[in-house]
Parts: structure tokens; C-alpha cells; sequence
């Protein structure tokens, strides 16, 4: 959220701090329930920075020591994060319905985010008995493999495995940044997936690449994604921040 709409969002904010609502109370308890609400309702986004104390205490007419009592109040509550050097961003949740195939990039940018991601590795190998078994090919087959970090505004989100038949990528690794991108231009974009979700605990390695404490709470997910002629397309193992995301899916009674 940039410009004239997150200067508005502020802005609303101040208005709200004007007509005494919601509640009463300190000022900075009132200022810390509007920005609360404003990130619960989506009005501000995950990841987006907060403006520099001096601004954000001139968009709603309050002190500096006022916002800065908000602020850490949001910070103690996980709502905020606070960067070394970068500012105070948005660290609410992302919630992810069950229902919805979409790509991590395509997703983030329907939230308003900037994704990004860091290789870790892109290789062509032979498959192994469980990529065979997954992506129905033989041991004889070859596989891409690529290993990344997904991120969104700059903030660590989840760590991927991705393993598609080399096939589709022309057994070559230098398909650019989107590697659905390079299935869809082969005619076999994933129409539809089984996925799995269990919880887990950071171990060592996980923890430092998602920037987050040793033993932390995380979602491990695996897809199975097929394209429209029911061929297995891609398998796709992840690690995805707990404090971070939440997954959701809506049920009917038969």
C-alpha cells in the first residue's frame, strides 16, 4: 500500500482518534485498537512499513510518544516487527484458502505484496524413487529440481522444494524466475492439487533461513498438482512461517 491510499488509511486512523472512537481511554491504547483493527480488516497489509514515527504522528495528530506507545504495544502482541536499520512493517497473518490454486508470486501480488524469492539450488537429475512414484515417471526419467526461499516485501515467508519432470522446463534450469511460468509455456499449467498441511517445529537450518527462533512453530505442506488431462504436473514440498500464515477452508454439511 503506497501513496495517496496508505496516506488515506492514516488518515482515516486520525479521524477515528478524533470522534473519541473506538472507546476511550489513552490516547495511544485508542491509537493502538484503530491500527489493530485497520490490520485485522486488511486495511493494512502484511509486510507493508509503517511511516517513520515523526510522519505517522503528523497523519493522525497525536505525539511522537504516543505513537511510539502504540507501536510497541502492536510489537508485543506480533502484530508489528520491528527491523534493525528498516523501519516497523505489518506482521499479521496470511490467510490462505484450501479451496484456491494459485502460485506464491500470483497470490502475493493479489494481497498487494512484492514477492521475491532467493535460489538456493536448480538442478536436472535423475529422479529419485519418491519423485518417480509422485510425478509418474520412471527411474530412468529425469527431474528439475529447485530449491528456494519465498518471500514477500523482503520478509522470509516459506522454504520451498519444488519437483517438476525436466521435461517441461527443456532440461534446462535457466527458465528465468518463474518456473510455472515455464510449465504454462508448455501447455501443462496445474488445473488442479492435492495438498497436505501438518504442523511442525523449526529446526537449526529452517529457523536461521526464515529469520525466526529455534523451536518456532511452522506449517509443512506437500502438493500433488495436476494439469487438465489428470497427468501429474509438479511436487512440491514447503515450510511455511507459523506466525505468519494460516490456512483455511470452508465446509458444508452433505
Amino acid at each position: 500500500m503506497q501513496g495517496d491510499v496508505f496516506s488515506a488509511v492514516f488518515a482515516s486512523l486520525g479521524q477515528e482518534l478524533a470522534r473519541g472512537s473506538p472507546g476511550q481511554g489513552p490516547l495511544y491504547v485508542r491509537l493502538a485498537t484503530c491500527l489493530r483493527q485497520a490490520i485485522q480488516q486488511g486495511r493494512l497489509s502484511v509486510g507493508v512499513p509503517l511511516p517513520p514515527e515523526r510522519d505517522l504522528a503528523q497523519l493522525v495528530s497525536v505525539s511522537r510518544q504516543t505513537v511510539r506507545k502504540a507501536v510497541e504495544e502492536l510489537t508485543q502482541e506480533g502484530l508489528l516487527k520491528v527491523r534493525q536499520g528498516s523501519g516497523t512493517f505489518v506482521a499479521g497473518r496470511l490467510v490462505e484458502p484450501l479451496t484456491e490454486l494459485a502460485s506464491f508470486s500470483d497470490d502475493m501480488r493479489r494481497r498487494g505484496l512484492t514477492p521475491s524469492s532467493i535460489w538456493l539450488k536448480r538442478e536436472i537429475e535423475q529422479a529419485n524413487t519418491q519423485e518417480a512414484f509422485a510425478l509418474s515417471l520412471s527411474l530412468t526419467e529425469r527431474v528439475c529440481r529447485v530449491n528456494r526461499v519465498r518471500l514477500a516485501n523482503d520478509e522470509p515467508i516459506a522454504i520451498e522444494l519444488a519437483v517438476v519432470a525436466a521435461v517441461l522446463v527443456d532440461f534446462r534450469t535457466d527458465f528465468g524466475d518463474s518456473l510455472y511460468g515455464a510449465i504454462r509455456d508448455r501447455g501443462r499449467a496445474p488445473v488442479r492439487a492435492l495438498q497436505r498441511v501438518r504442523a511442525g517445529i523449526a529446526n537449526e537450518s529452517v529457523a536461521q533461513t526464515l529469520e525466526v527462533p529455534l523451536g518456532s512453530p511452522v506449517l509443512e505442506m506437500e502438493r500433488f498438482s495436476y494439469s487438465a488431462d489428470g497427468k501429474p504436473v509438479e511436487w512440491t514440498r514447503s515450510t511455511y512461517r507459523g506466525d505468519m500464515y494460516d490456512y483455511v477452508v470452508e465446509m458444508r454439511i452433505p
